[in-house]
């Protein structure tokens, strides 16, 4: 069993059960007064549910708590520490929106009502998400949370709950699944004695990786705040190729699910990729804006083959991902480009005429990569290349190309991989350094077209091939292999 969680309560005398109904289990299952979420850095930042009474209590597979008023209707929450005072350490109740939030004031989209107020009365299936604010003197926070945790009410207790996966955390809709499935498919793609970096990726740091809830609703940059810096990484470049290369690393040989820590690092990946398709199926997305966005579309594909559930396929088609809308197929030249719709030619042209403004939009004359002046570089060089390479990858391992509906990513990729930024052939007049003369001497000459010229920037033409920051070592080993054994 999980230890991340403490139950602070009392066992109950044991009766005889009758079968694995709901009604039996409560009879003689762990009844909890108070339940503890240890924070991983200090005892302050614990999280602490208090209730009126001892109630029906058991964990789900990863380790997460629920809790149940069964037979009654109602359940009674008395406090939750630390405390939600002056807009910090708050929590919310089912998390529903993905442009406001009820957890720190110093986050975007800060409303005090969605925190409500103790004692709470609790009744159904319930997901109680509760956040541990970084210290308020901290006034540039990124992200603004230190710790978060859910606590599930369910309306009857949970039979066998260690082989069911926790409800998605966001909307009013839960969704039970459970883990009887995960031996059913074989995870051994690749023979461990492939690649040398193998043995620097302990099973153990992926249970640990994935152990606490993976906070990531809100929309664009601002989810960035909310990501709790004991439960994940806050940058979208980061959860990206942790999602990937974790993942990967799951499909090594020396993966056996026969093993305890090998079982609940799937597990915990899994339960990531349970919340996400609650959010996908609840109004979440993650759209293309720089780093930010990527690496959520991978796990809920992979949970959905896994489990054998068209549910989180269904969950991807009614959701956007960065991956799709970050590159896209050239009606011009039918090739792979880089950049997100800016919704303008201006929009395109503003990072190289003023030196600020987005710098991953794509060429509005659909002929080179995007970016502006800083194509081949920016988000393209930073943020997506090694990433996306490492989604790419295990996508092929997994024989999932199909099911991502989409072969515009893996193209882009292989292109990327092959040759770097694509900078020509361009007959764009290049920008020369007078902002009046946009629409003049160069930028538009009309719907889809621009000035004719020599090119943008062909200098640029191949920069950084197969380069990109957060990268992996046993990725790009595992890549190797792929190739030269496919």
């Amino acid at each position: 069993m999980n230890t991340l969680v403490k139950m602070l309560g009392l066992l109950m005398p044991c009766f005889l059960l009758f079968g694995s109904s709901a009604e039996s289990w409560a009879a003689s299952g762990r009844v909890c007064s108070s339940v503890t979420y240890p924070s991983s850095k200090s005892a302050a930042n614990d999280i602490v549910f208090e209730f009126d009474k001892p109630y029906a209590c058991g964990q789900f597979a990863n380790g997460d708590v629920w809790v149940t008023p069964y037979p009654e209707a109602t359940l009674t929450i008395t406090s939750i520490t630390p405390a939600s005072a002056q807009g910090l350490n708050g929590f919310e109740l089912n998390p529903s929106s993905k442009t406001k939030q009820g957890f720190d004031k110093r986050v975007p989209g800060y409303d005090a009502t969605l925190t409500p107020s103790l004692p709470l009365n609790l009744s159904g299936v319930v997901s109680v998400v509760k956040a541990v604010s970084v210290p308020e003197s901290t006034t540039a926070c990124r992200p603004c949370l230190s710790h978060a945790a859910v606590l599930t009410v369910m309306a009857k207790p949970v039979a066998n709950s260690e082989t069911i996966f926790r409800p998605g955390y966001y909307g009013k809709t839960k969704v039970i699944l459970g883990t009887d499935k995960i031996t059913s498919k074989s995870l051994s793609k690749i023979p461990v004695g492939c690649c040398s970096e193998t043995a620097k990726i302990p099973i153990g740091n992926i249970k640990a990786r994935y152990q606490r809830v993976q906070l990531d609703h809100l929309e664009n940059y601002t989810v960035r705040f909310i990501h709790p810096a004991e439960n994940m990484p806050d940058y979208g470049g980061d959860i990206a190729r942790d999602n990937a290369i974790y993942l990967i690393r799951m499909l090594m040989s020396d993966f056996k699910l026969d093993n305890a820590d090998s079982k609940a690092a799937l597990i915990n990946y899994l339960q990531m990729a349970v919340d996400l398709r609650s959010m996908a199926e609840n109004g979440a997305t993650w759209p293309a804006n720089g780093g930010h966005g990527n690496g959520r579309k991978l796990p809920i594909l992979f949970a959905g083959w896994l489990l054998g559930d068209l549910g989180f396929q269904k969950a991807v088609a009614l959701s956007s991902f960065s991956e799709d809308t970050q590159v896209y197929l050239s009606p011009v030249t039918n090739t792979p480009l880089y950049g997100r719709d800016c919704g303008s030619d201006y929009g395109a042209w503003k990072s190289t005429i003023t030196g600020s403004g987005s710098s991953d939009c794509r060429d509005p004359y659909g002929r080179i990569d995007g970016g502006g002046w800083e194509i081949g570089q920016s988000y393209q060089y930073c943020c997506t290349a090694k990433p996306w390479k490492y989604t790419t990858l295990a996508v092929y391992l997994l024989g999932l190309q199909a099911s991502w509906k989409s072969d515009t990513l893996f193209k882009y990729v292989e292109r990327w991989v092959s040759s770097g930024a694509l900078a020509k052939p361009d007959t764009c007049a290049p920008y020369n350094g007078v902002a009046l003369d946009y629409g003049k001497l160069y930028g538009p000459a009309g719907a889809g077209t621009c000035i004719p010229g020599p090119g943008r920037w062909p200098e640029k033409h191949g920069i950084n091939k197969d380069k990109g920051l957060y990268d992996s070592l046993l990725g790009e080993q595992v890549w190797l292999w792929y190739k030269t054994s496919n």
